[in-house]
């Protein structure tokens, strides 16, 4: 017979108070006693095919994500000022950091135009990236901020990077980032904050690298901390008006990479939709939720598709998607059905779908 370790006999006071020794030196969530399952909760990206192909049902609380992508394409407004408004429907608290001043003039218009409370919004100019992370930090251990959104990693300038002849110090942007964001990812996990850090992009230079081949800034320890990581482009369609007898491009498609996925079976894998920058009689501003709702859940089966016609999850049916969305804009449950639809087959394709809950949200937020 195996010999038994004499330390578990009869210790079960001993552990328990173990547990609450450090639990009061250490904080109630640093230590727990049972097993090591982290139920995965999330904030609806603001794109449901997105939502769907990252395996997590959205912008994971407790981690850091790192979005990446080329000027222009939308990070602020509709992934940032998005993830903010989903998550403002779930009665989460959010805080935005703006590090870039370009981005901070005009904010408050793009956030009321993308749905956010801007009164129950916190907002943060830091001067230097010392400043940045360290507002960072304190809001992630406030423990009553649920999502903050860092506007952006590239944007940072320490203090000391710059030397007095002049010269960027070697490392200095990617030594204080990696500090910054070493110190965020254990208090974001223990305290369920969910960390957006936009990125800007660029060529990488590495020796032996053929074609192009697109990284974030901030060194090997940024993508180490982040449990996932999206990289934006442009896709190939465009989306025009004619003013004046001229065509101008008022949107276009967005495709998200997965480039990194620690939490679900997302790695490589690829969402698209559509977005408008401007509101006009032809096109919605921001995501197009309807096409996008709609696309994705005719890929999942949750809506069936025949020819032109598209039969809900409500048993109705209709031709052609401009009749879809005149339907789903009188009836918005059945946007959350057709979502939680789409989940729950997302749910069906990953390895332990039970680590994953799907938070109720409004139809706005889906």
């Amino acid at each position: 017979m195996p010999s038994k370790n004499i330390k578990n006999i009869g210790n079960g006071g001993r552990v328990d108070a173990l547990v609450g020794s450090m639990q009061r030196s250490f904080g109630a969530k640093a230590i727990k006693k049972g097993g090591l399952q982290r139920v995965l909760r999330s904030i609806p990206t603001g794109s449901l095919a997105l939502d769907y192909e990252l395996g997590t049902g959205g912008w994971p609380l407790g981690y850091l994500t790192g979005v990446f992508g080329p000027r222009d394409i939308g990070k602020s407004s509709l992934i940032g000022f998005g993830a903010i408004r989903s998550a403002q429907a779930m009665g989460l608290n959010c805080a935005y950091i703006a590090v870039e001043p370009a981005g901070s003039q005009n904010w408050e218009n793009w956030a009321t135009k993308n749905g956010v409370d801007v009164d129950e919004l916190l907002i943060a100019w830091p001067e230097t990236g010392e400043e940045a992370f360290a507002m960072l930090h304190r809001l992630l251990k406030s423990e009553v901020i649920d999502l903050i959104v860092f506007d952006s990693i590239g944007a940072i300038l320490g203090e000391g990077e710059m030397q007095e002849d002049g010269k960027p110090r070697q490392g200095g942007q990617a030594g204080l980032i990696t500090w910054g964001v070493k110190m965020a990812a254990p208090i974001a996990f223990r305290n369920d904050v969910a960390v957006l850090l936009f990125n800007q992009v660029r060529h990488s230079m590495a020796p032996g690298v053929k074609g192009t081949v697109y990284k974030q800034p901030g060194g090997e320890a940024l993508e180490h901390s982040e449990a996932i990581i999206v990289q934006l482009r442009r896709g190939k369609a465009r989306y025009t008006i004619k003013d004046s007898g001229t065509d101008v491009v008022v949107g276009g498609e967005i495709v998200a990479d997965i480039r990194r996925n620690k939490l679900a079976e997302g790695t490589g894998r690829r969402a698209h939709f559509d977005y408008y920058h401007a509101e006009t009689d032809q096109y919605p501003f921001g995501i197009d939720t309807d096409a996008d709702v709609v696309n994705t859940a005719v890929r999942t089966g949750t809506i069936v598709r025949g020819g032109s016609y598209y039969t809900l999850p409500d048993g109705s049916k209709h031709q052609g998607m401009p009749k879809v969305s005149k339907y789903l804009a009188k009836h918005p449950e059945v946007i959350g059905a057709i979502r939680e639809g789409v989940l729950t087959a997302m749910l069906d394709r990953i390895a332990n779908p039970k680590a994953v809950v799907l938070e109720e949200v409004t139809s706005e937020a889906s």
